[in-house]
């Protein structure tokens, strides 16, 4: 199935949404509460769907003509290196812990685990086997001349809104670890992005700037 720079960036956005969604409505059932489980500071996204559904397409949708068994261990391995490495970032880089697994077994630092990754194998098949080819559909049904502005327009945003949420969290680091505002970059995000933003955007984040290695 081809899939061209305007699918890609409608996959991104939909999954983003579809994901954020999704986890807020299961966490809801499990927990018995609404919980803000953003990962950007501007809409209703979690981008971590939205790349993972991204990664699978690019990498695991060329296996289609492979056994579904390809396709499973590849998406598992792929999506199990994702969220592994996507965790390992975050608590490196920003002392915060967006997930664990600790308590699963067969976990990987926490970040990942073994039943974690065979899930992701099995959203993986049924990514590229059924959800795919109705997304692509769907996403055609848009106006030929329109898809790549639309495209444009929707990437500059995803681009944008991940630029400002790393940025806000650097700087939520910053104040968190003790250090004041200095730079107007820095002051802008104190005044825009303030800890009680940031606190209620990502509920569900816990920071400890100790973790941090930087």
């Amino acid at each position: 199935m081809d899939v061209t720079f305007y699918h890609v960036v409608c996959i991104c956005l939909v999954c983003s949404f579809v994901g954020l969604v999704g986890e807020t409505v299961v966490s809801f059932l499990i927990d018995g509460r609404w919980e803000s489980r953003a990962g950007f500071v501007v809409g209703p996204l979690s981008p971590i769907y939205g790349v993972g559904a991204v990664l699978i397409t690019l990498l695991v949708n060329p296996l289609r003509s492979r056994p579904i068994i390809v396709q499973f261990l590849a998406a598992a391995l792929l999506g199990g290196l994702f969220e592994y490495l996507a965790g390992w970032f975050f608590e490196t880089r920003y002392g915060i812990v967006a997930w664990s697994y600790a308590d699963q077994p067969f976990n990987f630092h926490g970040h990942t685990s073994l039943g974690i990754a065979l899930a992701w194998g099995a959203i993986g098949v049924a990514w590229t086997t059924w959800a795919l080819p109705i997304m692509v559909k769907l996403a055609d049904l848009v106006p030929e001349q329109m898809r790549r502005p639309l495209a444009l327009v929707v990437a500059a945003f995803l681009a944008v809104d991940g630029a400002l949420t790393l940025g806000a969290l650097d700087c939520w680091f910053l104040r968190t670890a003790g250090f004041e505002p200095e730079s107007a970059l820095q002051q802008f995000f104190a005044t825009y992005f303030n800890d009680a933003f940031m606190r209620e955007r990502f509920e569900t984040m816990s920071m400890w700037p100790v973790l941090a290695s930087r």
